[in-house]
């Protein structure tokens, strides 16, 4: 088959990633369109550009403005796909947004939607675009009603942190010189972006002094490079892209963000983590709180989260052991999403071979 997924950012390609392999391991030919935004075309064709049966190309660009977003994106973009889509005789298309599911339903092609935010000021044509749409939020706790909405029992994340996509490699610790549950993670992201920007700026530096009281070890993920003499000199700066990230946040005792994505994707790895940010509401933070060990100001003080985090009396195995319960709970409870996926292509190659 001809399967066609269509990227928007960085975190919809960690999404669909396995999912893409997978397809070509199973003979599927895979076209893959992206939007130019920041570094996915760089990363996209870096990690799978070379891969036989994997097509990628670039359609349109997001010049990272409110207006550009509007017209260059959700307006100009569409008719740029449709032209790029015809000829390619595709069976069925995959996406998390709203674009996608126009061309394919001009084509007359099955396209599916995966998304986290029923609460987007686009959700109506989010839904009402696709053959079927799903929201990765675990339990409905916007209670969507549309009957084109499938609530889907996991999260975005697991897609690619679940325990047989993701193996953490202990030795990528080697390069910081740090030990397994001896150190801590943090991520202080910039709030000049739409999804940040009620939240007060470097939340992190903020409570620099209770961190640094632990005597714990500290990697810094810091957005505003220029901002790094004020936080304490011994905290060790992490320059991006950071190799093998996900392996630095499975292996540390806890994890601070003041983004909630890391912050998510900590708690699923099964790690304690606090979100310093303001997005309390948001279905997928809701979700990785529930299964999950995810607190933010509402459900825990900072200072009594960071006093649990460092509890003397509990042992390196003992939080290995903890970590690995929660891995084993997360699993039990969320859906494979990938797998999900690849029946929705098995039950459209059914229709097609009757």
């Amino acid at each position: 088959m001809n399967i066609w997924i269509d990227l928007g950012h960085i975190p919809q390609y960690n999404f669909y990633k396995q999912f893409i392999l997978t397809l070509v391991q199973q003979g599927h030919r895979v076209f893959v369109t992206m939007l130019g935004r920041g570094r996915l075309p760089q990363i996209v064709e870096h990690e799978i550009g070379g891969t036989p049966n994997v097509s990628t190309e670039v359609i349109g660009h997001h010049k990272m403005t409110k207006w550009s977003a509007i017209v260059d994106v959700n307006i100009l973009r569409i008719p740029k796909l449709w032209f790029w889509a015809i000829g390619k005789h595709l069976d069925i298309a995959f996406s998390n947004h709203h674009q996608t599911g126009m061309v394919a339903h001009l084509l007359g092609i099955p396209s599916y939607a995966f998304g986290d935010d029923p609460q987007t000021s686009i959700y109506w044509f989010y839904v009402h675009c696709t053959t079927q749409s799903h929201m990765l939020i675990y339990d409905d706790v916007c209670h969507v009603t549309d009957q084109k909405d499938y609530v889907l029992r996991c999260t975005k994340e697991w897609a690619y942190l679940n325990p047989r996509t993701f193996l953490p490699n202990v030795v990528a610790l080697d390069k910081y010189n740090v030990l397994p549950k001896q150190y801590i993670f943090l991520r202080e992201v910039s709030v000049g972006t739409v999804n940040y920007a009620s939240q007060a700026p470097q939340a992190i530096l903020a409570v620099k002094d209770l961190i640094a009281d632990t005597g714990l070890k500290v990697l810094f993920s810091l957005e505003e490079k220029h901002r790094r003499n004020e936080y304490p000199a011994d905290w060790i700066l992490l320059q991006e892209p950071i190799e093998d990230i996900h392996s630095l946040m499975y292996y540390s005792a806890g994890l601070v963000s003041s983004g909630d994505s890391m912050a998510r994707e900590a708690a699923l790895l099964g790690i304690p983590a606090y979100y310093l940010g303001t997005r309390h509401s948001m279905p997928a933070n809701l979700a990785a709180s529930k299964v999950a060990n995810l607190h933010n100001e509402v459900t825990m003080p900072f200072e009594q989260w960071i006093s649990m985090v460092c509890d003397s009396q509990k042992s390196v195995e003992d939080r290995v052991k903890e970590q690995q319960t929660l891995r084993d709970k997360i699993d039990h409870e969320f859906i494979d999403i990938n797998a999900y996926m690849l029946s929705l292509v098995d039950n459209v190659a059914a229709k097609q071979n009757k």
